[in-house]
């Protein structure tokens, strides 16, 4: 005998939907904490999705999960449909008058200190409506999962852009900095050419310039210096610290290290080579149309961090 499974007497959506968080995490702790919903709920949601399926989904083992060959189809023909289910719905909340749901960010660490808590901040007091889920990462992440995601690059003259199916919108864009403490150099000596800078301790942020190289330009011409592997941090906070301990030269953005140089704490090396641009870049998926929500926080953004940038 079969049944209408999406009939008003059997909700199975929202099942099917923890279903296949559980098997994209492959763990029912990892996507109970991403649909916001507590462990026993989740078990139980798998358990009479099974129950209404008359067949098991998932092989459970105190180590691992995994889909069983029913399960695997499931997950297979209902996960592509997710992203158009979420459109749908944005779409009808947009009629909505006010702005309300969530939206999710994912900020590098100086990025979110110097900009983001401010904005995020104003952005709830004039939307009270609109809630924030922040990661604080520098690597790599989800676009389907991430409404707005902040990264930072080094980038130089010449440097050919990859192609990527996300927007790319640059906020801001400020010179790197080759920089160490005095004591440091007194001790070390201090580089005169990028070629010497392999005889030196440096600290790096691999997220940073993409890999554990450093870019230079004098005169037109570009020199490319591999770094050995002596510290790589993907804090730029952190690296600024480390230079200030003496712990070797970091390249780091001009916001964070220029009063420091003021002050005589560090010391601005090489400065007749013109280092890489730090930029921040915002990722976000195209989206027609996109959530009022996004929409307006996307364009305050744009409007607050020129105006903080400026001040």
């Amino acid at each position: 005998m079969s049944y209408d499974l999406l009939s008003s007497r059997q909700p199975i959506l929202d099942k099917i939907v923890f279903f296949c968080a559980v098997i994209r995490c492959g763990s029912f702790k990892e996507a109970c904490l991403q649909q916001g919903i507590s462990t026993a709920a989740g078990s139980r949601w798998v358990k009479e999705l099974e129950e209404a399926m008359s067949v098991e989904l998932v092989k459970r083992s105190t180590r691992q999960i995994a889909a069983t060959q029913a399960g695997q189809m499931l997950f297979e023909r209902f996960s592509p449909l997710l992203p158009e289910l979420r459109s749908l719905c944005e779409e009808v909340q947009n009629f909505a008058e006010e702005q309300r749901g969530e939206i999710k960010l994912s900020s590098t660490p100086l990025f979110a200190r110097q900009y983001l808590t401010k904005i995020v901040a104003e952005y709830i007091e004039m939307h009270p409506q609109v809630n924030f889920k922040i990661f604080i990462e520098a690597g790599s992440f989800d676009p389907l999962n991430i409404d707005f995601t902040f990264r930072a690059s080094a980038s130089y003259q010449g440097e050919h852009e990859e192609d990527s199916l996300l927007i790319r919108r640059k906020l801001l864009r400020e010179p790197l900095y080759l920089c160490a403490s005095p004591h440091y150099l007194i001790t070390h000596g201090i580089p005169k050419t990028p070629d010497e800078l392999s005889q030196h301790r440096c600290l790096y942020a691999q997220t940073l310039v993409g890999e554990n190289k450093w870019c230079f330009q004098r005169n037109g011409t570009t020199e490319m210096v591999t770094i050995k592997d002596t510290l790589e941090c993907d804090n730029s906070e952190m690296l600024l610290d480390l230079a200030l301990e003496n712990a070797g030269i970091a390249y780091l953005p001009h916001s964070l290290v220029s009063d420091k140089i003021a002050k005589g704490e560090l010391q601005h090396i090489m400065q007749d080579y013109q280092c890489a641009s730090f930029d921040i870049d915002l990722f976000f998926r195209p989206r027609s149309p996109m959530p009022e929500r996004c929409a307006g926080f996307k364009q305050y953004l744009y409007k607050r961090v020129k105006e903080l940038h400026c001040s």
